[in-house]
């Protein structure tokens, strides 16, 4: 019984392996806009995660808008770069899986949002 348990365990994938890959966004929530809503075409956009810790952001088109580095546990994603200046910054969000759906929470404090993306590939 040990001996399944571990075979099962080491089988399993982590939340950020299945976090690598492609994503568009495609829905969000947000209670101070009452709820849940669509994003526009015009407004969506991509999110890739890479396998060498990089995230990619790109428009619509797909369109380079921004990169920078990150690293994640199961539940967070803390991404983090350098300003040309040479300014460090770093921010981090919580995320999960609805489905095949990947949730990110935006937290303001005692505001947030979620951004809803679909896997691209």
């Amino acid at each position: 019984m040990i001996l399944a348990s571990i075979i099962f365990l080491s089988c399993g994938k982590e939340n950020n392996d299945i976090l690598i890959g492609k994503w568009r966004l495609v829905k969000g929530y947000d209670i101070m806009a009452g709820g849940d809503y669509d994003i526009p075409d015009e407004d969506q956009r991509f999110e890739e995660y890479t396998m060498d810790n990089i995230r990619i952001q790109y428009d619509l088109n797909e369109n380079e808008i921004s990169r920078c580095n990150y690293s994640a546990t199961n539940t967070s994603v803390t991404i983090f770069g350098k300003e040309d200046g040479g300014d460090e910054w770093s921010f981090t969000y919580q995320y999960w899986f609805q489905h095949d759906t990947l949730a990110i929470k935006h937290d303001g404090g005692w505001e947030y949002y979620n951004e809803y993306f679909i896997r691209v590939r």
